[in-house]
């Protein structure tokens, strides 16, 4: 089972080594969940998200961040993951660097569901083992298959 309560694909994981600003890292991960054709406006999911993270920050502590956008054009709950293993500064609320961040896509339709598995994330992502998995994967597709199958590495 995936350890998210959903799968994340491959296409929606990345990578981001060295030092970026948090709106690098968030452009990068809309780039890659915006192909999704579960998103039927991605401009529009671009600058829903911006526009969240400019209203106040989604850095909730302990190195992890989780940016989203409801929106009507997006048909299903899509997640986008990007680790990076030198972190970020997201200007989180315990002034900690980021070095996980769940981007989530959601249709206004399914509140229910996207609050239930923001909990299921939020309540992974507390174990410092999952988050040490994570941060020793060496390609999207390690991250990939450790998250969607709770593989261990």
């Amino acid at each position: 089972m995936a350890i998210f309560g959903r799968e994340v694909p491959e296409s929606q994981i990345c990578i981001i080594r060295g030092k970026h600003t948090k709106y690098e890292v968030l452009d990068r991960l809309i780039s890659l969940v915006s192909k999704s054709p579960a998103i039927k406006d991605p401009e529009g999911f671009r600058k829903a998200v911006l526009e969240r993270e400019e209203i106040t920050s989604t850095g909730i502590g302990g190195g992890i961040a989780v940016p989203h956008a409801r929106m009507d054009e997006i048909e299903d709950i899509i997640i986008g993951l990007a680790i990076v293993p030198e972190g970020v500064d997201f200007d989180s609320i315990d002034n900690q660097p980021v070095y996980i961040v769940l981007l989530y896509a959601t249709p206004k339709t399914k509140d229910k569901e996207y609050l239930q598995l923001l909990a299921k994330t939020v309540q992974t992502l507390k174990s410092s083992t999952v988050c040490n998995r994570l941060l020793k994967c060496q390609s999207p597709q390690q991250v990939a298959l450790y998250i969607n199958a709770n593989n261990s590495l």
